[in-house]
C-alpha cells in the first residue's frame, strides 16, 4: 500500500520502502477523536466525492435529521453531523468504547477479539453500522443514526491515536508541549494529534471549521486514496497502529508500557512529520469516507417481500 506521506529533512526518516511495509504488512512486533475541525474535514471532503446516487441517498436520510435534544436539527450535509457522536457524549446514546480501537503499541498486535470485547470497538461497529446503513428494510431513524456514526467512526479511526494504547488511554495520560507553538498551556499528546496539529495542518487559526480550500483538499484527497487504496476497517485500524507505533509515539523518552512521570517536548522535527501525517490522513479519510458510501448507497433490486419499492431513494422517500 503506497501512501504519500513522507518525513521532512531532517525528521524522523522511514524510507519508502519502509512505510509500505508499515502500512501494508501483516501485523509484527514492532518497538477525544479528531476535534471538531478534523471531523468537519473529512466530511466537507467526502460530500464533495459523492456520486449523485448516493449524494441523493445521503439527502434523503438527513432530510428529517435531528439533534442530541430530538429536535430537528437541520443538518443536511456529511461536514454538518460528522461531530453529532461527538455531541451525544453523557447522554444514553453515548457508546465511548466505539470511538477506539485499544490495540497496543508494543509488541504482536492480539486478535480483535482480546480488546475488542463483543465486537464494542471503532473497527466492529463500523462494520456492524455500515451493514445497518446499507439495509433498505431498516427504519429511517436507524439508517440516520448509522449514518452519522460512520462519518465519525471512520474519521476516528484515521487518527493513529484512536488505534494505539500504552497503557495511557491513546496518548490521553501523556502531557506534552509542543516547540516553537504558541498554545493554549499544558495538553495530553492526544489532544495535540486532535485538535493542534489539525489546526497547523490545515493552516488554520481556528478550531472548529474545515479550510475555505476544501474543493482542491477533496480533489488531492481523490488521487491520495487511489495510490493508498480503500481498505477496510481492519486495514485502517492496522494502518492507524503502526503509525502510532513509528510515528505518534516517537518522542524521546518513549517507554513501552510506561507514562513518561513530566512533560514531554515535542520537537520541531516530530511537529513537522505529525502536521504532514494529520494532512494526509484527513483527507484520506475524506476520500474513504466517500467511497465506503457511494458503495454502500448504490440502488438495489427491491428483494422478495420489499413490497416493489425499486430504489434505496424512493423507500427513503416512502418511510419517512
Amino acid at each position: 500500500m503506497a501512501m504519500r506521506w513522507r518525513p521532512r529533512q531532517g525528521a524522523l526518516r522511514l524510507s519508502p520502502a519502509t512505510l509500505l511495509l508499515l502500512l501494508g504488512a501483516a501485523w509484527a512486533p514492532l518497538a477525544a477523536a479528531w476535534g471538531p475541525q478534523g471531523h468537519r474535514t473529512v466530511g466537507a471532503i467526502a460530500d464533495r466525492l459523492l456520486e449523485p446516487e448516493a449524494r441523493a441517498a445521503v439527502a434523503a436520510l438527513l432530510a428529517g435529521d435531528l439533534d442530541k435534544f430530538g429536535a430537528p436539527s437541520g443538518r443536511t450535509t456529511l461536514e454538518a453531523v460528522a461531530v453529532w457522536a461527538d455531541e451525544i457524549r453523557g447522554t444514553p446514546a453515548d457508546r465511548p468504547r466505539w470511538h477506539y480501537d485499544d490495540i497496543p503499541v508494543c509488541g504482536a498486535a492480539p486478535p480483535r477479539e482480546a480488546y475488542c470485547p463483543g465486537g464494542q470497538c471503532n473497527s466492529a461497529q463500523l462494520e456492524r453500522l455500515t451493514a445497518v446503513l446499507a439495509d433498505v428494510r431498516a427504519s429511517p431513524r436507524e439508517r440516520n443514526e448509522a449514518l452519522k456514526w460512520v462519518v465519525h467512526l471512520l474519521g476516528d479511526l484515521h487518527q493513529p491515536l484512536h488505534a494505539a494504547d500504552n497503557g495511557d488511554h491513546g496518548g490521553n495520560d501523556v502531557q506534552v508541549a509542543l516547540a516553537g507553538v504558541r498554545t493554549r498551556g499544558r495538553m495530553s499528546l492526544h489532544r495535540a494529534w486532535d485538535t493542534e496539529f489539525v489546526r497547523l495542518a490545515l493552516g488554520s487559526r481556528g478550531r472548529q471549521r474545515p479550510p475555505a480550500d476544501v474543493a482542491a483538499l477533496a480533489a488531492e484527497a481523490r488521487g491520495l486514496a487511489a495510490d493508498a487504496g480503500q481498505g477496510d476497517p481492519v486495514s485502517w485500524a492496522r494502518e492507524s497502529n503502526n503509525l502510532a507505533r513509528n510515528v505518534a509515539y516517537a518522542f524521546a523518552g518513549f517507554s513501552c508500557g510506561s507514562v513518561p512521570a513530566g512533560i514531554v517536548l515535542l520537537d520541531v522535527p516530530y511537529g513537522q512529520d505529525a502536521q504532514d501525517l494529520v494532512r494526509e490522513r484527513l483527507l484520506l479519510a475524506g476520500a474513504r469516507l466517500a467511497g465506503l458510501l457511494n458503495a454502500t448507497l448504490k440502488a438495489r433490486p427491491a428483494a422478495a417481500g420489499d413490497g416493489g419499492a425499486a430504489t434505496l431513494r424512493e423507500r427513503a422517500k416512502l418511510e419517512r
